[in-house]
C-alpha cells in the first residue's frame, strides 16, 4: 500500500474534513539550543592536559546535536511530508495498516460498506496481508477514514474508495 497516495485521498475528501498540517518545529529548535548549550559548556571548560579530552568530546558532541537539529528543522519546514489533520480543529489522525486473509474479504467489506468501525476491528487479522486496510483515525477513535486494498500481481490495488466510519 503506498501511504502517499493514500494521503493524497483523504486530502481530497469534500468540505476539508482532513487537512494536511506540518509537524512542530518545537523538537529541533531544542536540539539546536542543547547542541550550543553543550558546545558553550565545552568552551568554557578551563584549559589543561586533564579537560582537553572533555573539550574536544563536547564540541564534537555539541556540533552533531545542532546539526542534526538544524537539517531537521530544514526537513520540516521546507520538506514535502506533512501530518493528517482532522479538519480546522487540527486534532492529529493516526495511519495504521490492518492485514486480514484473502477468505475474511466479504467480512472486511461488509463492515467497510455499513460503516461500522467496530465490526471492521473484529475481523480476526492475518500475518498474510491479501487484504489490507489503510485506516486513519484520531486517538479516541471517535472519527476514522479507510480504505481497503487488494494484493494483485504485486501490488496493492484499491478495492473501494475512501470512506468514512462511525463508532
Amino acid at each position: 500500500m503506498d501511504k502517499t497516495l493514500f494521503c493524497e485521498a483523504l486530502y481530497a475528501l469534500p468540505d476539508n474534513i482532513i487537512v494536511k498540517r506540518r509537524k512542530s518545529v518545537v523538537k529541533p529548535v531544542v536540539a539546536i539550543a542543547v547542541g550550543a548549550f553543550i558546545v558553550a559548556s565545552g568552551y568554557s571548560l578551563p584549559e589543561g592536559p586533564s579537560t582537553a579530552n572533555w573539550h574536544s568530546g563536547l564540541l564534537l558532541l555539541g556540533a552533531i546535536v545542532a546539526i542534526g537539529g538544524f537539517v531537521s528543522l530544514l526537513v520540516r519546514l521546507f520538506g514535502s511530508e506533512g501530518q493528517p489533520c482532522l479538519g480546522e480543529a487540527g486534532e492529529a489522525l493516526k495511519i495504521t495498516e490492518l492485514s486480514f486473509a484473502r477468505m475474511q474479504i466479504r467480512d472486511v467489506m461488509s463492515a467497510i460498506d455499513s460503516g461500522d468501525m467496530d465490526a471492521l476491528l473484529a475481523v480476526p487479522t492475518s500475518q498474510v496481508a491479501a487484504v489490507t486496510v489503510a485506516l486513519c483515525r484520531t486517538s479516541d477513535g471517535k472519527f476514522a477514514v479507510c480504505q481497503p486494498f487488494e494484493y494483485i500481481e504485486l501490488e496493492y490495488r484499491p478495492l473501494r474508495d475512501v470512506k468514512i466510519l462511525k463508532r
